[in-house]
């Protein structure tokens, strides 16, 4: 036979109810956590200042992949075997 269970009160409170909410005011470091040797060099080589353009520039150049591959969708399986066979391709 076990015992009975104590009551729990009614009156608890949740700990993010007692604890004041304190805006940060500085970024998030996406580097936080990491190696620090890692959150250098990501610092170093990807700064904040022109990250609007890096973006625009990995947009296009992935437009610009995907219509290439699509054009892949349009051959049919034979060709895209014999695209694969071939000899010259194999020493480039």
């Amino acid at each position: 036979m076990s015992t009975p269970r104590a009551k729990r009160s009614a009156s608890r409170v949740s700990k993010k109810a007692s604890t004041p909410a304190t805006p940060s005011l500085r970024k998030r470091d996406r580097s936080a956590g990491a190696d620090p040797k890692l959150a250098a060099f990501i610092r170093k080589h990807w700064p904040a200042k022109g990250r609007a353009q890096r973006i625009a520039r990995a947009e296009k150049a992935w437009k610009e992949a995907m219509e290439i591959a699509s054009t892949f969708k349009k051959l049919d399986p034979e060709t895209v075997k014999w695209i694969a066979e071939d000899p010259d391709l194999e020493y480039l």
